[in-house]
C-alpha cells in the first residue's frame, strides 16, 4: 500500500518530469485529446462488454466479427495487421470462431497458401446481439450530444484515424456501419 509520505514524493517528481519537459498549450490539448480518445476506447469496450456478456460473446470475438465484417474476403495477415494483431493469435482466434461455425477460410483465388476469411451464416444471432445491444450503449454514451456535435466529432475522429493508419502504412476500415 502506498502510504502519503510516498505519494508526495511520486507528486514531485511527476511535477519535477512536467516541468523538465516543458510542454506548452498546444502539447498539453494534443495530449489530453489523444489521452482522452485512448480512454474512451477502453471505456466503451468495457461497457460493450457488459452488454454482450449474457450472449457469452468476448471482446475479441465481438471485435474480430466487425473487422471481417468491414474486411471480408481479406487474408488472415491482412485482418490481423488491421486488427493490430500478431498473425498467430488471429490465427487462434479466427480458429475458435471458425468452429463456432461463424466464418469460413477459403485459399485466396491467386494464391493458395493464402487464407481469405469470410463470414458464415452462422453468425447471424452474433449479429442480432450485437445489433441489440447497439441502442443502449448509444443512448448512454451519447447522452446530451447533439447530431451536429456528433457529426463534427466523427469527421474530426476520421481525420485522426486516417493520419494515423497513413503514419503507420496501414490501412483499416474503407466502409463504415
Amino acid at each position: 500500500m502506498i502510504n502519503a509520505k510516498d505519494m508526495t514524493e511520486r507528486r514531485i517528481i511527476n511535477s519535477n518530469l512536467v516541468t523538465r519537459l516543458n510542454p506548452d498549450a498546444t502539447q498539453l490539448r494534443h495530449g489530453d485529446l489523444l489521452y482522452t480518445i485512448h480512454e474512451l476506447s477502453r471505456l466503451i469496450s468495457t461497457h460493450f462488454d457488459k452488454v454482450m456478456e449474457p450472449h457469452n460473446l468476448t471482446r475479441a470475438q465481438w471485435w474480430a466479427i466487425m473487422h471481417i465484417m468491414l474486411n471480408e474476403g481479406q487474408s488472415q495477415s491482412d485482418l490481423a495487421r488491421v486488427m493490430q494483431m500478431g498473425r498467430s493469435a488471429a490465427g487462434k482466434l479466427f480458429d475458435r470462431l471458425e468452429a463456432k461455425g461463424w466464418i469460413e477460410r477459403r485459399p485466396d483465388k491467386d494464391d493458395q497458401r493464402v487464407l481469405c476469411v469470410f463470414l458464415l451464416e452462422g453468425v447471424s444471432p452474433v449479429f442480432d446481439a450485437i445489433v441489440s445491444g447497439g441502442p443502449t450503449l448509444f443512448e448512454t454514451l451519447l447522452d446530451g450530444i447533439s447530431e451536429q456535435e456528433e457529426r463534427a466529432l466523427l469527421s474530426g475522429l476520421d481525420k485522426i484515424r486516417i493520419n494515423a493508419e497513413r503514419a503507420m502504412g496501414v490501412h483499416g476500415r474503407t466502409s463504415r456501419l
